[in-house]
């Protein structure tokens, strides 16, 4: 097997972590953003715990996964925006045109937001066990499970939204208002029992909805209550992937005559 699809993978991966090290203030942000929500929700929804129905669970364990399922909607539009990047920077039609496939520059860009995004979770719910106690007992193979999932969905439904958005400006309001209405109806902000009924009708179209759901069984239920939050997190994350890959497709396909031209153009000779 040829070594240059591997090769060309891991300098756009490379290239993609130099980009997010250069600015990493809004991941960083929204983080200690996280970190600091985490503390003062705590007795709010420890209290909270008294009055929603189903079973007791101590308010580290909402106040963790509803900062960790929210923030990590917000640091999608970081990624999305970084794909964006390329677009407004008129960088990704020579992308397209190189010899890399469609589905090479796409990892390569993919891979490090999705570590960036994962790292975010783990600092998160490490916060929540070092200074709260935080214990999942499901296990920690099943925490980890469902951030992993989690972080790949968020990252393949921005990954969908970036090749949807048309300009930065767009990007980032579409993105803001979509990460807070995902929150709320999720139940990342006020517990779904709390919401208002035609909320609690529409909260299954959110996919924070089935991240606080997998976070839910982690950390207070049992494995067997993984199974289906996590099939339909995989499905959001097929949706997103599916339509990066339709509109990325057709971008591709009108960059291959660009790419046949510079591949079959004499050499002009003095």
């Amino acid at each position: 097997m040829s070594r240059q699809p591997a090769t060309r993978l891991a300098a756009e991966a490379r290239h993609q972590t130099v980009l997010i090290a250069r600015d990493p203030g809004p991941m960083i942000g929204y983080t200690v953003m996280g970190l600091l929500l985490i503390t003062a929700t705590r007795p709010l929804y420890t209290a909270l715990g008294t009055v929603i129905p189903g079973p007791p669970s101590a308010g580290i364990d909402q106040a963790a996964a509803g900062m960790a399922v929210m923030f990590s909607l917000f640091a999608l539009k970081v990624g999305a925006a970084h794909l964006l990047n390329e677009r407004t920077w008129h960088t990704w039609e020579r992308l397209l045109a190189s010899p890399a496939g469609f589905g090479e520059i796409l990892a390569g860009k993919a891979l490090p937001i999705f570590i960036a995004i994962a790292a975010q979770q783990a600092l998160l719910f490490g916060f929540a066990t070092a200074a709260f106690g935080l214990h999942p007992r499901a296990g920690w193979w099943a925490l980890a499970a469902c951030a992993l999932a989690w972080s790949a969905c968020v990252l393949l439904l921005g990954s969908g939204a970036s090749t949807l958005a048309r300009s930065p400006a767009q990007l980032s309001a579409a993105g803001d208002i979509v990460a807070l209405l995902t929150s709320v109806l999720g139940g990342a902000i006020i517990p779904v029992p709390l919401l208002p009924g035609w909320l609690r009708d529409i909260a299954p179209a959110s996919p924070g909805y089935w991240a606080l759901n997998a976070y839910r069984a982690a950390l207070t239920g049992t494995p067997s209550q993984l199974g289906r939050p996590l099939l339909v997190l995989g499905a959001f994350a097929l949706a997103g992937a599916g339509i990066a890959a339709l509109i990325g497709a057709s971008q591709h396909s009108t960059a291959l005559p660009v790419r046949r031209q510079r591949r079959t153009r004499p050499e002009l000779t003095g």
